[in-house]
């Protein structure tokens, strides 16, 4: 409390009322007004009328409403992560005067090429918002951690057209051809059609190089099934970094070399990735507040550079 100069209280802290914080913090976490009905145990009214409340006191709308389905809007999203730390932080300190003391674990499974070239090198950044938790990180390829109760959450590669059970679009990548700014082989690439000289870095098959180059003209015909094949994404880009050869990078697992200036885009042209990586939550583990802190970290970072369609946020209403 301050006192104001007339003798009159107030409170140092001008919050809405918790209620309507509980009802738009559960509504934004499943991304359903239903969802949060449920695990608050209040009717479809109760919630929406707190929601509502609590956008007449901040003047501004945290949700698009449309059929079937809520989105977070801007503003949304912001009170979103703000009420999360809040909500994170209030555990903890209960957690700690109840006499449960041992640290927050938070076990993450990831696909190996996403933790090595985009989680590992921005960890840190996370870590900062959640120093008394103990992070693991499980690299592991094609696993499916939907129903894994080991695993309080995932990020996992699998086709775009086939949404996983538990799973919220994270990303889909734009697919183009990149390489060391100076190149071993010449001659210098000015157009797709001179790629037919130089050494084509494949990762893991030759498809990709195949889609890109029907993608750019029906009269570049050369074959592709030439050139080094790697296992690894971080590998097929080490070796280009390297200027061994041309590989098929993204925006988002090369976006660390593309910024260092290790590699580079010879051409505008792109195309949209077959699979995408899906943020996964086990049924059952949403209310972890240290996976509702990891998740909002994770697409406050990935969604200023989104360029696929659609943002993977919304759910039935």
């Amino acid at each position: 409390m301050v006192t104001l100069g007339n003798g009159v209280y107030m409170s140092k802290y001008r919050l809405p009322v918790l209620n309507w914080l509980r009802g738009f913090e559960a509504a934004a976490r499943h991304r359903s007004i239903l969802k949060a009905c449920e695990e608050l145990h209040v009717t479809h009214a109760a919630v929406s009328r707190h929601i509502q409340k609590l956008e007449e006191q901040l003047g501004q709308a945290l949700f698009e409403r449309h059929h079937n389905k809520i989105v977070l809007t801007e503003a949304g999203e912001v009170l979103f992560g703000a009420v999360t730390m809040g909500f994170s932080h209030i555990q903890r300190a209960v957690t700690q005067l109840t006499g449960h003391q041992k640290a927050d674990r938070l076990v993450i499974s990831v696909d190996p090429d996403f933790a090595g070239l985009w989680l590992v090198p921005r960890l840190a950044d996370f870590y900062a918002i959640v120093p008394d938790t103990v992070v693991e990180i499980v690299a592991e390829k094609g696993a499916d951690s939907s129903r894994n109760s080991q695993m309080d959450c995932a990020i996992q590669y699998s086709d775009a057209n086939s949404p996983l059970e538990n799973g919220e679009l994270l990303f889909r990548s734009r697919l183009f051809p990149v390489h060391a700014p100076s190149l071993l082989q010449p001659p210098p690439l000015r157009s797709p059609e001179d790629l037919r000289h130089h050494v084509l870095l494949h990762d893991r098959c030759f498809d990709e190089w195949q889609e890109y180059l029907q993608c750019c003209s029906a009269t570049i015909a050369f074959n592709v099934r030439s050139g080094l094949i790697f296992s690894e994404t971080a590998h097929c880009l080490e070796a280009a970094a390297r200027g061994q050869g041309v590989a098929i990078g993204d925006d988002f697992l090369a976006g660390l070399h593309l910024s260092e200036g290790r590699l580079v885009r010879p051409f505008d042209s792109a195309i949209l990735s077959k699979n995408a990586y899906y943020f996964v939550v086990p049924q059952g583990g949403t209310g972890q507040p240290a996976v509702q802190a990891f998740r909002q970290w994770l697409f406050r970072s990935i969604n200023p550079h989104r360029t696929d369609q659609g943002n993977g946020r919304n759910g039935d209403e």
